[in-house]
């Protein structure tokens, strides 16, 4: 993912794997890191808590100066301050996986792998949200997703 080598339309379009770099989750016209970490629709309350925690975090060095609009997803993904959020918003979507139906033949496979993530995410998601409440909804106010 920091490389830009990972599963993003504009990845696979360039090694061929696909046909064009469109994002197959909202059919924007290029679907890149800076789009599905900042702009796309699929993914707007995941990126709302992703960017508050980087506002949080970094505002303590670098005062109020950083966020979603001033900051590259390079750098982002370059943080080591940022990484538990990066890594929670790729757990909570399907942010470098592919869509679309399971490879033949494994169909019992992936559904049964897919309803143990579901539990996981939803794990997960339940956890970030008993964190944003302890932290205090004032403090996010606008950027809680119910």
């Amino acid at each position: 993912m920091k490389t830009g080598h990972c599963l993003t339309g504009q990845y696979l379009a360039w090694t061929t794997r696909r046909p064009d770099a469109t994002c197959w989750w909202c059919q924007y016209s290029i679907q890149t890191r800076e789009h599905l970490f900042k702009n796309c629709p699929q993914w707007t309350s995941q990126q709302k808590t992703l960017w508050a925690f980087v506002l949080k975090e970094t505002r303590k060095l670098l005062g109020p100066t950083r966020g979603r609009d001033r900051t590259k997803v390079a750098e982002l993904l370059a943080d080591e301050r940022c990484s538990q959020a990066v890594l929670d918003f790729l757990a909570n979507t399907d942010v470098g996986r592919t869509s679309g139906p399971p490879v033949a033949g494994e169909g019992d496979k992936a559904s049964e792998a897919s309803e143990w993530e579901e539990r996981e995410r939803a794990e997960r998601l339940e956890g970030m949200r008993a964190e944003e409440e302890r932290l205090g909804r004032c403090e996010f106010s606008g950027f809680l997703f119910l």
